[in-house]
């Protein structure tokens, strides 16, 4: 006879491994520990620094330099402005400066492009941590419920063990027949198969949830909090109707302020193509001087000074269609991006709306199982009575006891499909899951 006290004993040693963790700490942690909301933050960082280089473009393009050497050779004489093939030593310094004062308003738009990219790059991060925090909420209420659908498992099991000690007994005096017993043992052991492979489920959801928060504890084993203690309530229903809980989703939602953000950055982007067509005007400024004859001399240097300043401008006539090419897809990326807000906009509607119709049914449903599972465990009772008694055969009581478990997985199903509703439509509500 295989020995089912193994099975009795394994979940507690699971469970009690380390102290557990709730729902918003491994959402936490997740956000902590993940590569990819590192990368985010890493990314806010990258648009600080764009904005800071826009910005520094309004600024003058100062350029020193200074060189020396020795000519050989045929070459101009510094003194005599001829011809000469003698060897000397020359060299330069100077500094030049150059200022733009108008390329059509691009320098303006790119720095307000890389303003709006550097808040788009905060809601990225945002919109990234609530995807995850979504997975991770799935992922943990899945464990959860697996969890008690392994304890429903070892009570189906402790049933037939039950049954299995009262039909030993009832053989020995000659109340049940041996293929009674037999039936009741291969029910047993078809629990306890059942239960292995519950408990191997288990681990498989256990495994998920810690990929998704990159739980790194040694030897030790993520053990979360049971949130669901009661079953057979629900708290109060109160929801918004689908058109408000629409309205303030567009407000709070990452994904939809990102959307909006997206097309402002594409029309800086017209913009700035469109001032490529426009005449540049720059100033600009040089004072150098230059010796000859010698290594350095600071005489020479003061006495052969130069000055320049001067004002130019520049007129773009034609570039191979570049301009206009580019200008066009950038209009092409506004309609196409108008597109994709609208399609965002009618999914996150449509979500909304199923999110609402579930949870509503999920209320429904609840009312309902409590009632099929009070009048299950009442058969229950009955048939374990009609059995001992020798009125119904082991199947029909193996039938009660069947349906009475089933009762109790799909209450454990309602009750957490509603729980992961509730997170849903605060979420909605609130552009959170936390």
């Amino acid at each position: 006879m295989r020995n089912i006290f193994f099975l009795l004993f394994l979940l507690p040693v699971i469970t009690y491994a380390q102290s557990a963790m709730s729902l918003d700490e491994c959402i936490r942690l997740a956000w902590k520990q993940n590569p990819s909301i590192r990368n985010s933050a890493i990314n806010i960082k990258e648009a600080r620094t764009d904005y800071a280089a826009a910005i520094g473009t309004f600024l003058p393009r100062i350029v020193a330099n200074a060189e020396t050497g020795k000519r050989f050779g045929r070459s101009i004489d510094p003194d005599t402005n001829g011809y000469t093939e003698k060897t000397f030593e020359e060299g330069t310094i100077g500094l030049d400066m150059t200022l733009s004062l108008f390329e059509g308003f691009s320098r303006i738009n790119q720095v307000r492009f890389r303003k709006i990219n550097r808040e788009r790059s905060k809601w990225e991060l945002k919109d990234r941590q609530n995807e995850l925090a979504y997975q991770v909420t799935d992922a943990y209420y899945k464990l959860v419920l697996e969890r008690k659908l392994l304890n429903l498992a070892l009570e189906q099991s402790r049933l037939s063990e039950r049954y299995l000690k009262q039909t030993e007994t009832f053989v020995e005096l000659g109340l049940k027949s041996v293929s009674d017993l037999q039936e009741v043992k291969a029910r047993r052991e078809g629990d306890i198969y059942r239960y292995q492979s519950r408990a191997n489920s288990c681990r498989l959801s256990l495994l998920h949830l810690e990929q998704l928060m990159n739980f790194q504890s040694g030897d030790d084993t993520l053990v979360i909090q049971d949130t669901i203690v009661e079953l057979n309530k629900l708290p109060l229903l109160s929801l918004p109707s689908t058109e408000t809980l629409y309205r303030q989703s567009l407000e709070v939602l990452p994904a939809m302020r990102m959307i909006s953000l997206k097309q402002k950055a594409a029309r800086k982007e017209y913009a700035m193509a469109g001032g490529a067509f426009s005449p540049s005007v720059y100033a600009r400024f040089t004072v150098g001087s230059n010796f000859y004859n010698t290594a350095f001399s600071a005489r020479q240097l003061r006495d052969n000074i130069g000055k320049y300043i001067g004002i130019g401008i520049s007129f773009p006539l034609l570039s191979g269609f570049e301009r206009f090419t580019n200008q066009r897809k950038l209009k092409l990326n506004l309609y196409r991006l108008k597109n994709e807000e609208e399609l965002e906009k009618q999914q996150l509607y449509t979500e909304i709306e199923q999110t609402l119709l579930s949870l509503r049914a999920g209320y429904t449903e609840h009312q309902q199982v409590l009632q099929q599972l009070s009048a299950e465990t009442l058969v229950l009772k009955e048939s374990e009575r009609k059995w001992e008694e020798g009125l119904i055969s082991v199947f029909q009581l193996m039938e009660a006891r069947n349906r009475f478990i089933s009762a109790k997985a799909e209450l454990v199903r309602v009750r957490l499909q509603v729980e992961m509703m509730m997170k849903l439509e605060k979420y909605y509500r609130e552009g959170t899951f936390l």
